[in-house]
């Protein structure tokens, strides 16, 4: 499987579960969303690319800044995403803000032409880190930035147990469909695993062309109302098409042992907080 290929099958896939990501993961994502623009210091009047937009959580954050007078365009490849982000807009009434489906690693942008790049948890989507981070380069201006984030070196001690549990359950014989997804995932974990290290990232950032290229590693928090919460959104969106292929009695069998295993982790409260570690990266042309 090529880079195309493995990328087409990562789209249908992130377009079945838009509407799920943007009403199960987009409200726990609000600090992450807020932290990001913080760092990426956008001004009024600027213009400003969201790198893989998603449902445009960014995107919008940062057209309520650059205000009328500057413009925000939202990259994804999810047609899906896409239409979720331009209804947002719509319903918040902003007009500097328009999102395009476009691949990040060959942006159908001018060269020179945004102040700010930014992006969420999108360049770790990619299938070519380094051809991703030279068209960033590309299509900023002099003196424009960087800043996007992404997992860091570490997962949580909760997400290590059920990645364990998922292929202790996952089908031994998958059918030709779930054999591509894997392989797929596969080849994008490769394309970007290493960059988990900041100074890897920050190494190829000074080698495409970043100057003064930082990194931060920093804890993110997210809070879900049970472990059970926890376990169905694994089940619902990362975990989808390994879930499909399970039967009933095994998916049951999973869903016992995973919450047996995050017991321990539970509040009084029955609340899961997951805590793992997250790095903003920033350069500048």
């Amino acid at each position: 499987m090529d880079c195309a290929g493995a990328c087409r099958i990562s789209c249908g896939l992130t377009d079945e579960v838009a509407q799920l990501f943007e009403s199960r993961v987009v409200p726990l994502w609000q600090g992450v969303y807020d932290s990001l623009v913080a760092r990426a210091e956008i001004r009024p009047k600027s213009r400003v690319l969201d790198l893989g937009t998603g449902t445009g959580e960014v995107a919008l954050r940062a057209a309520k800044i650059t205000g009328p007078k500057g413009s925000v365009v939202g990259s994804d490849m999810s047609k899906e995403m896409i239409r979720i982000s331009e209804d947002k807009a719509r319903r918040l009434g902003l007009t500097n803000v328009s999102f395009r489906q476009m691949n990040m690693e060959a942006l159908d942008l001018p060269d020179d032409s945004f102040d700010r790049v930014v992006g969420n948890y999108s360049v770790c989507c990619c299938f070519d880190y380094r051809a991703t981070l030279s068209e960033t380069l590309r299509v900023l201006k002099h003196k424009g930035r960087l800043t996007y984030n992404h997992n860091g070196p570490g997962e949580s001690l909760e997400f290590q147990l059920m990645l364990r549990l998922l292929e202790k359950y996952r089908s031994k014989r998958p059918s030709g469909k779930l054999r591509a997804i894997r392989e797929a995932n596969a080849l994008q974990d490769r394309a970007w695993s290493q960059y988990r290290d900041p100074f890897a990232t920050l190494n190829l950032m000074r080698t495409v062309g970043y100057e003064f290229p930082e990194a931060t590693v920093t804890q993110r928090s997210v809070k879900y109302r049970s472990a059970q919460d926890y376990v169905n959104r694994l089940l619902k969106l990362s975990w989808k098409s390994e879930a499909e292929e399970m039967s009933e009695r095994t998916l049951g069998e999973l869903v016992r042992e995973a919450l047996s295993l995050l017991a321990p982790f539970s509040t009084n409260e029955s609340e899961l907080v997951i805590r793992d570690e997250m790095i903003f990266f920033t350069g500048c042309k």
